[in-house]
């Protein structure tokens, strides 16, 4: 097995279940499956979660962590808590420790959402409150990473962990904090007590007449785009190097939607991290 990566539910094509994504990370060599709202979770499903459980404990399948992506900073947000906490359920029966979810989703209007930045904080705030409070009620932490232009960046970041008042875990992701263009290297310096788990992508600039779907604006209006990791310009090797000398034992969950069943990017990705780590 190969220890410490682990598949974060790849949205491959063609793949219907959570038992399939269980089966590839076996076949791969891997132990773990991060769970998302997906499959048998497109909606909170208790007995679903114990069917699951149970093939992942017949395959040595851990599911160290449990994501969704919902908005709890914007109009939806007492809905979205609500099924957060049944989520939170969910998780606890698959047997994650963490439960992990996006807070505000807008992605795509930087300009327009920095001018609710204000309202949307203080939203986000007293939704990831009620969020962790019922998860801590199933034995689940809630957990975060650096998303959106919100709470995203070293001083966003800062002021969420700040203010929130709860002992909430980190993501380090390695993708998002470029929205803000700075690098997931400086997020892990700024919290290394609190990194709990980790999401592995790779971005690339991407020039404004190649623009297309995928593409991510930038908070200064440059462009991203999702690439194979490993082959983007992100500072995966040291950001993970820094981790480990951190003291980091989670898992490196492998975040790239670019591939599919049979794809040999899987194959590759696994070898990269399976290098950095060593």
């Amino acid at each position: 097995m190969s220890g410490k990566i682990c598949f974060y539910t790849p949205p491959y094509p063609g793949m219907t279940s959570y038992k399939e994504i269980i089966d590839l990370a076996v076949a791969k060599g891997l132990d773990a499956v991060e769970g998302f709202c997906n499959f048998e979770f497109a909606e909170p499903d208790v007995a679903a979660a114990k069917e699951i459980r149970q093939y992942a404990d017949e395959r040595g399948i851990k599911i160290p962590c449990f994501s969704l992506f919902c908005d709890v900073a914007g109009e939806t947000a007492k809905e979205n808590v609500d099924r957060l906490c049944r989520y939170a359920e969910v998780a606890a029966i698959l047997g994650s420790p963490f439960l992990h979810h996006t807070i505000a989703c807008d992605f795509g209007n930087p300009q327009g959402v920095l001018a609710r930045k204000e309202a949307l904080f203080a939203q986000g705030i007293e939704s990831v409150r009620a969020v962790y409070d019922c998860a801590q009620s199933f034995g689940v932490r809630a957990i975060y990473e650096d998303q959106g232009f919100v709470f995203n960046g070293v001083a966003g970041f800062r002021r969420f962990i700040d203010t929130v008042d709860r002992n909430v875990g980190a993501v380090a992701d390695f993708g998002n904090i470029a929205q803000v263009e700075e690098s997931v290297v400086d997020f892990i310096r700024a919290f290394p007590e609190q990194i709990v788990h980790a999401h592995i992508k790779d971005l690339k600039p991407v020039a404004k007449e190649d623009i297309g779907p995928g593409c991510l604006e930038t908070i200064y209006g440059n462009w991203v785009q999702e690439a194979e990791i490993g082959t983007g310009t992100l500072r995966i090797e040291e950001g993970i190097d820094l981790l480990r000398k951190s003291g980091y034992d989670g898992y490196y969950a492998i975040e790239y939607q670019g591939a599919c069943v049979g794809d040999p990017s899987i194959d590759r990705t696994i070898e990269k991290i399976q290098n950095w780590l060593a």
